[in-house]
């Protein structure tokens, strides 16, 4: 009997995320050209820098436009429906959960979901701008040196190479997560914390040098933020370790 309750819960949390993906998918395709503008919002900043007067793309096939909007809509359904398994598996599991281990794993997917919006304001502000600027400057450069090359962005390419660099900075920003669980687990041991600085900071300039074009500039500005973040992160939990073993 009481399996048979587990099993429905299930069923009507399966449920539930189908529609959640339905009406996802609906929506975002009722609104698929204000989405794809926030898409191509990036590109369009980086080229009204570089060719004020010129942004367009282009396409080569008659339903490569509308394969485009299909692709975009479904890439949001999936990402939202991710997310919403996620919430439904902790509320699943919560039951059997002590205080402590809910209150940790609610921590735990807040801060999933805090990074997963930073990593999205950091892909579209800055990784994408620094990419776009960096490969297209081969194109002035050539220029210059009397071999005119001229780029014309496809939009289906365009929309993978921004899910591609999605993909990859939404995995490199939740290693923030995974050092938040590492730096609370921690907290109360300096030596551990020293001892493994330098394996960190090498973590993060590989970080850097993956999420960023191949240029020094952006790599050492990237890699710089993020030991930067990871110093506060370091000191805020070292000092709340220190104010409860005073209080305590």
């Amino acid at each position: 009997m009481l399996l048979s309750k587990y099993f429905l819960e299930v069923k009507n949390r399966l449920l539930l995320l189908f529609l959640t993906w339905l009406t996802t998918f609906v929506a975002s395709y009722f609104y698929k050209e204000t989405l794809l503008f926030l898409f191509v919002q990036p590109y369009a900043l980086t080229d009204a820098v570089t060719s004020p007067t010129v942004f367009y793309f282009i396409f080569t096939g008659i339903t490569e436009i509308f394969s485009v909007y299909i692709e975009l809509v479904l890439f949001l359904s999936a990402q939202t429906v991710f997310f919403f398994s996620l919430y439904h598996l902790f509320l699943f599991l919560s039951p059997a959960m002590y205080y402590k281990e809910y209150s940790y794993s609610n921590l735990v997917l807040r801060t999933c979901l805090i990074v997963w919006c930073l990593s999205i304001i950091l892909l579209t502000q800055i990784v994408i701008p620094l990419t776009w600027k960096f490969f297209l400057s081969f194109q002035y450069l050539t220029s210059s040196k009397s071999v005119n090359l001229y780029f014309e962005a496809k939009l289906n390419e365009y929309l993978t190479f921004y899910m591609s660099l999605y993909y990859l900075c939404v995995f490199y920003c939740q290693t923030f997560t995974v050092f938040f669980v590492f730096l609370n687990y921690i907290r109360a041991n300096t030596e551990i914390i020293r001892r493994f600085r330098k394996l960190c900071y090498f973590v993060f300039f590989i970080f850097a040098t993956g999420v960023s074009p191949p240029d020094i500039l952006s790599q050492c500005l990237i890699s710089t933020t993020i030991i930067f973040v990871y110093e506060v992160l370091v000191f805020t939990f070292v000092f709340r370790a220190t104010t409860h073993s005073l209080v305590g």
